[in-house]
């Protein structure tokens, strides 16, 4: 075994199926040694504990939620608009083994690794804050008429709704039904929705590193997905 970035991959990936597929308290040096094929003393020269591996999982799962979000929004000629991005968090998280394990079906798993790793200070939000709805206001995205801080509210109600009563067979109609509600009742009538996009893009890429203290993770750090 090298210490390379392959490596490093197929590692996360087993950790990964593991939390997917058998649940956060199966994840441990021995299974992923041998769901992986590495030797216990091959993964610690890689990561000093299961922790370690979980934790380096999912900030990779962060890197890839975000980078899929912020390509569907660039991509989009109407993406810089709440109902649109909303429409691509959701997919992200439903599309995303991982991610919809860790944030709509064991939430206690994704708890379970931060607190679990007290060097793991900040865990970006998958949601739809008021505060972002705020600046999307300012540039003109979302109408004037409505409270950023109670339409993240309404939003997260949905959210959760649809986590609970998961699986759907028709996820998509679904999901492009509530984006629709959105892009009725709030979004604006406007023909550029670039300075959406920059809102969004400046948004994302703050959550992807960490902050100051007041950043670290409270268990109501995640009530709005």
């Amino acid at each position: 075994m090298t210490n390379s970035l392959t490596d490093v991959d197929r590692v996360l990936d087993v950790a990964a199926d593991l939390i997917v597929n058998d649940g956060y308290d199966a994840v441990s040096m021995r299974t992923i040694s041998e769901r992986s094929g590495y030797a216990i003393d091959e993964l610690e020269v890689l990561f000093d504990s299961s922790g370690d591996v979980l934790i380096s999982m999912l900030n990779r799962e962060f890197s890839r939620i975000y980078a899929s979000i912020v390509d569907n929004v660039e991509r989009d000629p109407r993406g810089g608009l709440l109902s649109r991005v909303y429409l691509y968090i959701l997919s992200s998280l439903y599309e995303r083994p991982l991610a919809r394990s860790l944030f709509l079906i064991d939430r206690s798993a994704l708890n379970a690794i931060m607190r679990n790793n007290t060097s793991f200070r900040y865990v970006p939000q998958i949601g739809v804050r008021g505060e972002l709805i705020e600046a999307l206001q300012e540039v003109g995205m979302v109408s004037r008429d409505v409270d950023p801080f109670r339409l993240s509210a309404v939003i997260s109600s949905f959210t959760a709704g649809l986590a609970l009563t998961a699986p759907h067979d028709d996820l998509d109609t679904v999901v492009r039904g509530l984006s629709d509600l959105l892009a009725r009742g709030v979004d604006e009538d406007v023909d550029d929705t670039e300075p959406g996009k920059q809102v969004f893009y400046r948004w994302a890429t703050s959550l992807t590193g960490p902050r100051d203290d007041r950043a670290t993770p409270r268990d109501d750090d995640f009530d709005d997905e």
